[in-house]
This record gives C-alpha cells, sequence and structure tokens, in this order.
C-alpha cells in the first residue's frame, strides 16, 4: 500500500512492464515532489526504489530526479527515460541505518518529474 507519503499525485496503468516477475507492482506510481516518512525500528535495512516509465506520453525524452535517503543522496539525475527506456522494470537497492524509528526517503525532480512505483524495506 502506498502510505507514509507527503505530497506527489498518482497514475496507474494496465501496460505490460518488462524486466520483471511482479510487473502490477510497477503499473501505479506517485509522481512530482515528494517525500515518505516510514514508521521502522531502529537498524540496518535494505532499500530497494522500484522504477518503471509508465507515462504514455510519445513526446517524453526525459525524466531526470534524485533520491534521498536518511538526508544523504544516494540517485543523482537519474533519467529513467534514457537509464531504462518505457515500461521496463528498473530497481537501485540502497543499504539504510535508520536511528530514530523514520525511514526518510525525499524525491526532487531536476527535469519533468520524480517518481517511484515500489518501495521494498527489508532489514538486514
Amino acid at each position: 500500500a502506498d502510505t507514509g507519503f507527503i505530497g506527489g499525485g498518482t497514475y496507474s496503468t494496465i501496460a505490460g512492464i518488462s524486466g520483471t516477475e511482479d510487473g502490477t507492482l510497477y503499473q501505479t506510481e506517485r509522481w512530482g515532489n515528494f517525500s515518505y516518512r516510514i514508521a521502522v525500528p531502529n537498524g540496518s535495512y535494505q532499500v530497494r526504489l522500484k522504477f518503471a516509465e509508465i507515462y504514455p506520453y510519445a513526446g517524453l525524452k526525459s525524466r531526470i530526479f534524485d533520491v534521498k535517503v536518511e538526508g544523504q543522496e544516494v540517485i543523482r539525475d537519474l533519467d529513467l527515460v534514457a537509464k531504462a527506456g518505457k515500461f521496463k522494470a528498473y530497481d537501485v537497492t540502497i543499504p539504510v541505518s535508520v536511528t530514530d524509528g523514520t525511514l526518510n526517503i525525499d524525491f526532487s525532480a531536476d527535469a519533468g518529474s520524480a517518481k517511484i512505483n515500489a518501495i521494498l524495506v527489508t532489514r538486514k
């Protein structure tokens, strides 16, 4: 479920997503400039950010954005259109240490809008 977010909008598609066996996870996105505040016990985690460019606009040439996790920039200038193309899964896994009971993830756009399809948090 898409919970713990601040800001952004949502968009969904029924188009197939290649490069994954969990295609339905990638068929909905949160987009814009937005954040997540996820309550977790203090500890070490693997955070998997799941992306797929699902916006069908044919003229979309780039979507460039940054991601910070726990205040540290972990993705800079990701151009999802150039990196993965349309309707193809692209995941990034980041090791994270949480010390205040809240996992903070912030998305900010440089061109177009930032987006995420799913977030998987697992304890190490």
